[in-house]
């Protein structure tokens, strides 16, 4: 996974593992899509018994363009991939996901792992001639997709409660209320959303403060909640990981330098403390190692 050409460990099938020691990075030109979405077939069909194999398994067939598809936007989450295409003269800009598709993270409808980029129809059609998708990020067991005219569309779970989104679903709070979406992000159990306007939401699990409530606010959040802290402040990339989250705020006129001044700032007092306290725990832990050795050095000398 590191591109180093070495190990590439991988499952081919239940306890079957294989590995790909390639010394380059190597051109993967397979997408495909399910049969039913080949003929424009809705979901329901696939659930029905059609386009499905005696194993239950969802058909798919290799898309005719592969050897062509070029691709503008990916994120990797912790078990599967999301991609965007890039914009063509040919059609519009498709989604492709693979990976594990536990929770439904890839968009498909069911709980099924893909081997191969399969195209998410649910992000296709009408709707999405003039309002195609741009970019994509994927969490541990979500992912989210932004379109050109600022919609976010969800799929998966991230957090602990509650059911699974099976197929994409419009992100309404935000495209209802007239907020167009400039930046998107996916964590372990948290999801964030920032707006053209100056406005952050967030919601899912955060143990650790990572949705940016406060410290006198709640830490989870089951819906889009504002984040006022950033209240203002055009965030023009968001990066969610275990525990933290990370902001690229802009800072290019009067308007952003007033609203970043109300932004508390990290200073090296206020992680002096939690540094500190790293080091003694891996003085502790080296300590402890030690100890195994010690004894057998003193039971050495005894006859």
């Amino acid at each position: 996974m590191l591109g180093n050409g070495e190990t590439g460990e991988h499952i081919i099938s239940a306890g079957k593992m294989g590995y790909d020691n390639c010394a380059k990075f190597v051109r993967r030109s397979v997408f495909c899509q399910s049969e039913s979405d080949a003929i424009g077939g809705v979901a329901t069909k696939m659930m029905t018994g059609k386009g499905v194999d005696s194993a239950g398994n969802v058909k798919c067939v290799s898309l005719e363009d592969s050897a062509t598809i070029c691709l503008a936007n990916v994120s990797c989450g912790k078990n599967h991939t999301v991609a965007v295409e890039a914009p063509s003269s040919v059609g519009t800009p498709r989604v492709f996901t693979w990976g594990s598709g536990d929770y439904g993270r890839l968009g498909h409808g069911i709980q099924a792992d893909e081997y191969t980029p399969r195209l998410v129809g649910g992000l296709r059609g009408p709707i999405f001639a003039t309002n195609h998708p741009v970019s994509a990020v994927a969490g541990s067991n979500c992912s989210l997709i932004k379109t050109k005219n600022g919609h976010a569309y969800y799929v998966g779970k991230h957090k602990q409660g509650g059911e699974s989104t099976m197929r994409p679903t419009l992100v309404d709070a935000l495209a209802n209320n007239g907020h167009v979406v400039a930046s998107i992000g996916a964590g372990s159990q948290t999801v964030f959303c920032s707006t053209k306007s100056g406005v952050t939401v967030s919601w899912g699990h955060g143990s650790y403060g990572e949705l940016g409530y406060g410290k006198d606010e709640n830490k989870s959040s089951s819906k889009p909640k504002f984040v006022l802290g950033l209240d203002s402040c055009l965030v023009t990339d968001v990066a969610c990981g275990m525990g933290h989250t990370l902001f690229i705020v802009s800072d290019e006129d009067e308007e952003d330098a007033k609203a970043l001044k109300k932004v508390s700032k990290v200073e090296e007092k206020d992680v002096s403390q939690f540094v500190e306290q790293i080091k003694a725990k891996k003085v502790a832990s080296d300590a402890g190692a030690d100890e195994p050795a010690k004894k057998k050095q003193k039971g050495k000398g005894k006859k």
